[in-house]
């Protein structure tokens, strides 16, 4: 592998999470049904003369439901989302509370350089938003959502032909509190997410992921690809760093490879060797880590065609994909002085 095609893929992966800050900046929610509505509807049916009674009945009934927990919460997520999508950032700030911290640590600051950098990346993004749940606690809220997006790169790359495309979704909890009378978003807790950034040939390849949603830190974990690809192994030899170990009658074959990167900002660079796939599955054991971060499973995916010229081989990638998958990291229980004491002498006893 090559410098140019590493720096490629850690730029790809780098997009990857800033696309993600992006889609949590513009969830949006569907037209409610609200026993508000129905009670207006009753009310106007009921007194259908404008007297004064009547109007005022209405009027009152109206009133009360709007100082409602619930159409307040409504109301904040429409007006989130519609600042997300006019791209009113200091609109949006007003929202945020400046306690707001999500499950990466990211804090209110480091969420606006993310969204402020992904916007500039990426363009007609489209959203699919379902909100899950609503639950109202006194002075805090909660909003379940499960979230796809798909959009395309502002930027080409020279390697392939026009520009990329990107897929994702997303399942979180935004979590409300009234400040001064106002709601504002408190925290994100990001339950799961995956993410594809995908250029050239890769387009419309096909790539079945498995990865857990959650580990403990420091354990070993599996993360696997299927391709839908189909191989015929015609050996070859090493070129260029990559291992040729299969290659299709036509020159085509896929080299991937499987690292994990703690969420961090900003991304740290984690290269990998990309290696021929054997078969049309890829997998590898990885450690999470004990740093106190949450990671993503980065899948590299590149599809690459090599012309037989003995006694050399021309290869050319035509395509190049990444997936990101979220794995929370749940942090070990340390024991203290007194709870080691405890257990030593119940071991003895036993």
């Amino acid at each position: 592998m090559n410098l140019n095609n590493k720096k490629l893929i850690v730029n790809m992966a780098v997009s990857a999470v800033l696309f993600l800050s992006l889609q949590m900046s513009a969830y949006a929610i569907p037209p409610v049904n609200t026993d508000a509505d129905k009670l207006n509807v009753s009310v106007e049916d009921d007194n259908t003369n404008n007297s004064e009674e009547s109007i005022i009945k209405k009027f009152s009934l109206k009133n009360k439901f709007k100082r409602t927990p619930q159409s307040q919460v409504e109301n904040f997520i429409k007006k989130y989302n519609k600042y997300s999508e006019s791209n009113k950032i200091e609109k949006l700030k007003e929202l945020y509370s400046d306690a707001y911290v999500n499950n990466d640590g990211f804090n209110k600051n480091s969420i606006f350089e993310l969204m402020k950098e992904a916007s500039d990346l990426y363009k007609e993004v489209k959203y699919n938003t379902n909100i899950k749940e609503i639950k109202i606690n006194g002075d805090n809220a909660s909003v379940s959502i499960y979230e796809t997006a798909t959009g395309e790169t502002k930027r080409s790359i020279d390697k392939f032909e026009g520009t990329g495309t990107i897929e994702s979704e997303m399942y979180y909890i935004n979590y409300l509190r009234k400040e001064n009378g106002e709601w504002k978003l408190l925290a994100t807790d990001v339950r799961s997410e995956n993410v594809s950034i995908k250029y050239g040939e890769a387009k419309n390849m096909e790539a079945e992921v498995s990865s857990p949603e959650c580990v403990s830190a420091g354990s070993e974990y599996e993360v696997s690809v299927k391709t839908k690809t189909g191989l015929a192994k015609i050996p070859v030899e090493e070129e260029d760093g990559i291992e040729l170990e299969s290659v299709s009658p036509d020159g085509l074959f896929i080299v991937g490879s499987i690292t994990n990167e703690q969420i961090k900002y900003p991304q740290e660079q984690n290269n990998d060797v990309l290696r021929a796939l054997k078969s049309e599955e890829l997998s590898r054991i990885l450690k999470a880590n004990k740093n106190g971060y949450n990671e993503y499973a980065t899948i590299s995916l590149g599809i690459t065609r090599a012309h037989l010229d003995p006694p050399s081989v021309v290869i050319k990638m035509t395509g190049m994909a990444v997936i990101m998958s979220r794995v929370n990291i749940m942090p070990i229980k340390i024991e203290t002085i007194n709870e080691k004491e405890t257990n030593d002498v119940k071991q003895k006893q036993s």
